[in-house]
């Protein structure tokens, strides 16, 4: 069972590790770890909160893990494998007090998987491939934002992207990195997930931006029946007119060094 705690003592706790005095672990209240078998929306990118209410639906293992550690990629986890008998989708429904602070709630996260999966990890300092972002030979092609929603027609499929958002989706013809309104560290962050390698910045550039950039993955340019199309660094570079330079760097990463199937509630 997840370490159970009053309101009151998790208040202290809350309190203690805002000054960084706990000498405990930060816990939820109440959790409950189930198996996912009615699928239904994912909670991918974090929990669901509400009052003290702490819920992450259909969600993998895999970005509990990401969440609780605060990760900036999937680059920064190594050593994780799927457990077996399909447990890697979960129902996670925990209490917390509505004053605790996310990264409190990521650390309530860390002691469940500890106590529930047996999770066991450590940090280590890799050098692994990383990309600079900067502008080509002229000037930046990028869209300035419009106003109001943005409305794609994707194959036959209508598509809305929120204001303040990328998203990265699979088609028949390749994938799309879709943006509305967005930043430059927003873009260059969501290029860093198709590239499982972190991507910095370097272009220099303030405003906010719309974007509809079609690419062949690189595990898809490998097969006999790929779509004809641009690799994600000369999609970049022909559509954007900015340009991803590879090297290599040090960069913090999470080893996952033990996990087990959860424990019954």
């Amino acid at each position: 069972m997840v370490q159970t705690v009053t309101r009151a003592s998790l208040l202290m706790l809350a309190a203690s590790f805002a000054f960084g005095q706990a000498e405990g672990k930060l816990a939820f209240e109440v959790a409950s770890v189930k198996r996912n078998t009615a699928n239904g929306p994912s909670d991918m990118r974090g929990p669901r909160r509400s009052g003290d209410s702490v819920v992450m639906h259909n969600t993998q293992l895999y970005s509990v893990i990401h969440y609780a550690y605060h990760l900036n990629g999937n680059y920064q986890m190594v050593g994780f494998t799927s457990l077996p008998d399909g447990w890697n989708w979960y129902d996670i429904e925990a209490r917390a007090a509505a004053s605790a602070t996310d990264d409190q709630v990521r650390l309530m996260f860390q002691s469940l998987l500890e106590d529930r999966f047996k999770l066991k990890v450590h940090r280590e300092t890799r050098d692994i491939p990383e990309y600079q972002l900067t502008i080509a030979k002229g000037k930046p092609k990028l869209a300035p934002s419009k106003e109001g929603p943005l409305t794609l027609t994707i194959e036959g499929k209508s598509l809305t992207q929120p204001a303040g958002t990328c998203g990265t989706s699979g088609w028949l013809e390749g994938a799309r990195v879709v943006c509305h309104a967005a930043g430059i560290a927003m873009i260059a962050s969501q290029f860093s997930g198709a590239l499982a390698a972190p991507v910095a910045d370097k272009t220099g550039l303030t405003g906010t931006y719309d974007m509809n950039l079609l690419y062949v993955p690189d595990d898809r340019q490998l097969k006999p029946d790929a779509p004809p199309g641009p690799s994600l660094a000369e999609a970049v570079q022909e559509e954007l007119g900015l340009k991803l330079e590879k090297g290599k760097g040090p960069v913090e990463v999470l080893v996952i060094d033990h996990l087990e199937k959860p424990s019954e509630n």
